[in-house]
């Protein structure tokens, strides 16, 4: 089995060790299959060592060579998005594609619920005040009993379902195939968003991105929530549209809103999002832990083992949908 890591340089967060992990897979598959790993750390590049594998591990990939890959069976990414990777016409049929959802789920369910109680404690308006200098009481009340819409109910939404259900919110989740979900009160498909927005408190973005997401959240749907309402985005910044959410919170039509996600990203300092009123910037710190590769290298470990038994694997990436 030939494994190839492509460890792009500016993505430390995302780096495999290679003799680490050289050392995993081996203790994993208990001596029964001959494994090498190899290295690169440029994601255009092709050397001889990719072009042998039968697996590559990446996040950045030399999508347009792909097919220079003879033996590939296995493509695993390092994060759950795959946003950066669309369209996937490139990936040719017989080799697998996973993500590494799930590793993001625990942290962003408790970024989730803090930015929950901070809208509902209006902190995003206190801190605006504070910066302005300006002592100005605003009170509020609990949150148990109001309502949220998660939008996405993947393992990130999930998480965040299920701890608003346990602060007492309703949650209404919104989701592509519109399937029930164990934490969500009532799921609904997202053509059911202009109905639901004008009911939300709370608005938490965790959908991925595909050509069809973006600006899901736009100023028409913007429009549609309470002036109390808050809006949450940890998922991609493109899933709203950060114009109009400027707006609406400069003209104190919302609440406040938190944010995690920006494009770009780092977000330049000279950017106007910086200042707005009522809303708080956390720099893409929601849902990635600090033992992020090993929770990746547990999921990746389990696919190697179901690839290898010739088990279905975790975590495939539909082509069609994108995510």
């Amino acid at each position: 089995m030939r494994i190839h890591l492509v460890n792009a340089p500016e993505i430390t967060a995302y780096w495999f060790d290679p003799d680490r992990l050289r050392h995993q897979v081996r203790r994993a598959l208990e001596g029964r299959h001959p494994v090498t790993v190899s290295v690169g750390q440029d994601p255009r590049d092709v050397p001889d060592a990719m072009r042998r594998a039968h697996v590559v591990v990446g996040f950045e990939l030399p999508v347009h060579r792909i097919a220079e890959l003879a033996d590939l069976r296995w493509i695993h990414l390092v994060s759950a998005g795959v946003d950066h990777l669309l369209p996937l016409d490139w990936l040719r049929p017989g080799v697998a594609l996973t993500n590494s959802s799930g590793v993001h789920a625990e942290l962003a369910g408790q970024y989730g619920v803090a930015a929950l109680l901070a809208l509902n404690l209006r902190l995003p308006v206190h801190a605006t005040h504070q910066r302005r200098g300006c002592w100005e009481q605003v009170f509020n009340s609990p949150i148990g009993g109001k309502t949220v819409v998660v939008v996405g109910l993947g393992a990130i939404g999930g998480s965040v379902a299920q701890h608003a259900r346990g602060l007492g919110l309703r949650v209404l989740g919104v989701r592509r195939s519109g399937r029930r979900h164990p934490q969500a009160h009532a799921v609904f498909r997202p053509g059911a968003l202009p109905e639901l927005l004008p009911r939300a408190d709370f608005v938490v973005v965790t959908a991925p991105l595909t050509p069809e997401s973006r600006h899901l959240l736009g100023a028409k749907e913007l429009d549609l929530l309470p002036r109390h309402a808050g809006v949450v985005n940890m998922s991609r910044a493109d899933l709203v549209d950060y114009g109009a959410l400027a707006a609406k919170l400069e003209a104190g039509e919302l609440g406040g809103a938190i944010v995690d996600v920006c494009n770009p990203e780092p977000l330049p300092s000279d950017s106007p999002l910086w200042h707005v009123r009522n809303l708080l910037i956390t720099p893409h710190i929601s849902s990635d832990p600090t033992d992020y590769v090993e929770r990746m290298t547990r999921i990746f470990l389990d696919n190697l083992g179901r690839l290898l038994a010739g088990r279905p694997l975790r975590n495939r990436v539909d082509r069609a949908a994108g995510y």
